[in-house]
């Protein structure tokens, strides 16, 4: 007998890099001043090989934390969507995410 809680999947995750330390710092700055839910995280080697810190939430939180990054012009230079082990890219100006090949 399967368990209906074996069915459910976790919320995605979103994970946003920023072009320098001073810009991810100046944003986990802010995130915490709103009190916002959100986790400073290396950047995973699947996105980029390269050591960095990312900022990541998830899925359900993003209407909350992203207005906040646009408003005071910490926008990340890139962003991605994790769901289980898949990666793909996530435009931050549209809904649907691409793979990443």
């Amino acid at each position: 007998m399967t368990d209906i809680n074996d069915c459910k999947t976790e919320p995605a995750e979103i994970i946003l890099v920023f072009a320098s330390n001073t810009r991810i710092l100046n944003a986990e700055d802010l995130l915490e001043e709103k009190n916002l839910p959100f986790i400073l995280t290396p950047v995973p080697k699947e996105v980029n090989p390269n050591c960095g810190l990312a900022i990541s939430f998830t899925e359900p939180n993003q209407d909350k934390i992203i207005p906040v990054l646009k408003e005071a012009d910490l926008m990340p230079s890139a962003a991605y969507r994790r769901q289980g082990r898949e990666f793909s890219s996530w435009p931050l100006a549209q809904p649907s995410p691409q793979p990443i090949s």
